[in-house]
């Protein structure tokens, strides 16, 4: 497996999720600007907050190739799989992403637009689960 554990500090995993939010935020703002911007905040964004739920389950990955997988992975076996759809965006994401930061390739409005609405709505679910968990 792809993580390792560690106690769960609930301070860390809030910090953690603020600053998802903030990105997520940034992200939405960038829209204005820049598309390829706003789409790898967005992406940002999830895989902090799929960070955070990671840790306050105990895990963080290892420090290894394939730890952003290995990040997905871990959130989408943790939350309801009606979810889904948005983690198999959540993978193109990370694709697109990599190939736009190694490569070349587009970010169309309606993708950073799409990343932007995804990133928030996984938030959302990500702050549920860890608030009832965590009260």
């Amino acid at each position: 497996m792809a993580t390792r554990p560690q106690k769960i500090d609930i301070k860390q995993v809030r910090q953690f999720l603020a600053d998802a939010r903030k990105k997520a935020v940034a992200a939405r703002k960038n829209l204005l600007i820049e598309e390829e911007t706003a789409y790898q905040t967005a992406y940002q964004a999830m895989l902090k907050g799929c960070l955070a739920l990671m840790l306050s389950h105990g895990q963080r990955p290892r420090a290894q190739l394939g730890h952003h997988i290995a990040i997905i992975e871990f959130a989408e076996k943790h939350l309801d799989p009606a979810h889904a759809p948005l983690f198999a965006l959540f993978d193109r994401m990370r694709r697109k992403r990599n190939d736009s930061f190694y490569g070349i390739a587009i970010i169309s409005d309606v993708e950073a637009k799409d990343a932007v609405r995804a990133a928030e709505e996984l938030l959302k679910l990500l702050t549920a689960d860890i608030d009832n968990r965590f009260p």
